[in-house]
């Protein structure tokens, strides 16, 4: 009989947005549980990911952030921050996540201060595509930090280093039951990954035009041994948005829902039967019931 302990532990994955928290989350789990955009702020929630490994003795639970900003004004920007400020708090690992390509570093570099007391870990993230002597400024202003225990070089999207990661976190996670299902991904909704599928999808179909407040809610979600039946809300903050996600004579709207029924599909493993529609809910991110139905905050 295998009577090999169990260790699990939670590890959050911070940074400034697009430094590729995301990407890595879902390389290391190995399906998408974070969508991923080139857009500011597309992780508004504290999605947690599980990923087991050492023959299933070994869970490590990601929980993926928000970007850190600072100067948050709006009440979307205050929730985001205090979503991110859960995660790295609660968190048994810390991975700082940098941009290797980024001008500026300044505002991870002074975010690392607060962490000195944490177990914290830098990732430099993007080392396929950046400049060598940026690669090695960034090492350099890093080993300034005594407190960090490791500093790894990475490519998330290529997967370049990523297995390094994965060995030093499973070093650090301690001895105690699992804390999630070890055959979950993750521990949100399916209803919820619906929604994030097509919000990912208007992010890659209205580029710069995507109105910043805008999230996806899943009204319907009915299935059958053989297909799905889906019916979502694109909830916009004023009606001159609604236009935007329609397109004209509706032709966004159709490419957001074929792209988001070919990821549905490819989750569900089933025929796919999706409906969009476009919802004006004015100055929706003032209003807590709205926030909470875009799952920013808990109810």
């Amino acid at each position: 009989m295998n009577d090999k302990k169990t260790k699990c532990g939670f590890v959050a994955v911070i940074g400034e947005p697009n430094s590729g928290k995301s990407t890595l989350v879902n390389r290391i789990v190995g399906e998408k549980v974070s969508i991923v955009s080139h857009r500011v702020q597309t992780t508004r929630h504290r999605i947690r990911a599980v990923s087991q490994h050492d023959d299933c003795h070994t869970q490590i639970v990601f929980v993926d952030t928000p970007g850190f900003f600072n100067n948050a004004k709006t009440d979307l920007e205050k929730a985001l921050m205090t979503n991110f400020k859960h995660a790295y708090k609660d968190s048994d690992v810390i991975l700082v996540m940098i941009d290797a390509c980024c001008r500026n570093i300044l505002a991870t570099l002074s975010f690392l201060e607060k962490l000195k007391n944490r177990k914290v870990a830098a990732v430099i993230n993007k080392v396929d595509i950046a400049d060598k002597s940026k690669i090695l400024k960034i090492a350099n202003e890093l080993s300034k930090f005594d407190f960090l225990e490791k500093v790894f070089m990475i490519s998330a999207s290529n997967g370049d280093g990523v297995s390094a990661v994965v060995e030093y976190l499973k070093d650090n996670m301690s001895e105690g039951p699992y804390m999630f299902d070890p055959n979950s991904k993750t521990d949100m909704s399916m209803q919820f990954r619906l929604s994030e599928i097509t919000r990912e999808k208007l992010y890659q179909v209205l580029l710069a035009e995507l109105p910043y407040s805008i999230y996806v809610e899943t009204e319907l979600f009915k299935e059958t041994e053989k297909k799905a039946k889906i019916y979502q809300s694109i909830v916009v903050a004023k009606d001159s948005q609604k236009g935007i996600v329609l397109g004209s004579g509706g032709d966004r709207i159709k490419s957001i829902k074929d792209m988001a029924i070919s990821d549905i599909k490819d989750l569900l493993c089933k025929k796919i039967e999706l409906k969009l529609f476009v919802k004006v809910k004015e100055n929706w991110t003032k209003k807590r019931t709205h926030l909470q139905n875009a799952g920013i905050v808990n109810h």
